[in-house]
C-alpha cells in the first residue's frame, strides 16, 4: 500500500517501506477514543513521517498512550524511543524482548542489518508468560507469545464490531542465530494462531489479509517454504 488506510473503523496503516521510511515495518494504530495505540514503531528514529501520517487521518500523535513492539528488531522499534520521548508513552515488550530493546544489541535487533545503530529504549511494561490483555482507552487488546523469529515475539488479537484483527508481525521469518531463532517454536506459534478467531491478518511487511481463510492460506504457505507442511 502506498498511502495511510483504513483496516478496519478505528484502525489503520500509518507506516510502512511505501509511506513513511524504506526500511519500515508496517506500522499500525488503533483508536481507543480517548487513547491512540501504536502496533511497532518503524526502523528510524526520525518518526515525523509516521507521526504527520496520523495527522492526516484527522488524529493527534500526542494522544498515543501506548506502544506496543512486537518484537526487538529496529526495523519494528527504531523509532520506539523517539515516541516515548515525544509523546510520553509506554512501551510494552516480552520480557525476552526487552534487554535487546533497552541495551540497543547491535545483532539481537538486526541493527546489523541495516548498518545502524538503534536508540536504546527503555520497556515500561515487560510481558511475561503465554498471553494477557491489556486495555488501552476502549479496545482491549490480547497479547499472545509467539517466539521463533525472535525469543520474545507476540502478537496481537483485537476485537471489534467490524471485524477482529490479528497483528501478527514478521509470520514469514526470517530465521537466523544472530536473533536467537527458533524454527520449532515458531511453527508452533504459528499453528496456534490459525486457532484464533479472526478475520483480518496485518503481517509486519507482506500485506493485509482478509478473509481469515486467505490469511490461512498464507501462513500454510510459509510453513511449506520451510518444509513444514
Amino acid at each position: 500500500m502506498k498511502q495511510t488506510a483504513r483496516i478496519l473503523p478505528k484502525v489503520y496503516l500509518v507506516g510502512s517501506s511505501e509511506i513513511s521510511n524504506s526500511g519500515d515495518c508496517m506500522v499500525y494504530l488503533v483508536d481507543c477514543k480517548s487513547e491512540l495505540a501504536l502496533i511497532d514503531a518503524g526502523v528510524s528514529s526520525d518518526i515525523n513521517k509516521i507521526s504527520n501520517n496520523i495527522k492526516r487521518l484527522g488524529l493527534k500523535p500526542q494522544n498515543i498512550s501506548t506502544l506496543f513492539a512486537t518484537h526487538c528488531h529496529i526495523d519494528h522499534v527504531g523509532g520506539a524511543a523517539s515516541f516515548r520521548e515525544n509523546y510520553g508513552c509506554k512501551t510494552i515488550a516480552h520480557e525476552l524482548d526487552g534487554n535487546a530493546i533497552e541495551q540497543a544489541d547491535r545483532g539481537l535487533t538486526g541493527a546489523f542489518v541495516y548498518h545502524q545503530d538503534l536508540i536504546p529504549c527503555k520497556i515500561d511494561v515487560r510481558l511475561s508468560g503465554s498471553d494477557g490483555k491489556i486495555r488501552v482507552g476502549d479496545k482491549t487488546f490480547r497479547w499472545l507469545h509467539t517466539p521463533g523469529h525472535t525469543p520474545g515475539s507476540i502478537s496481537i488479537l483485537l476485537n471489534t464490531s467490524s471485524g477482529n484483527i490479528l497483528f501478527a508481525q514478521d509470520v514469514h521469518g526470517p530465521f537466523m542465530p544472530e536473533f536467537n531463532s527458533k524454527i520449532s517454536d515458531w511453527v508452533k506459534s504459528v499453528k496456534k494462531l490459525v486457532k484464533l478467531d479472526f478475520d483480518i491478518l496485518a503481517e509486519g511487511h507482506l500485506g493485509i489479509y482478509r478473509p481469515k481463510d486467505r490469511a490461512v492460506e498464507y501462513i500454510n504457505s510459509c510453513l511449506t517454504r520451510y518444509g513444514y507442511r
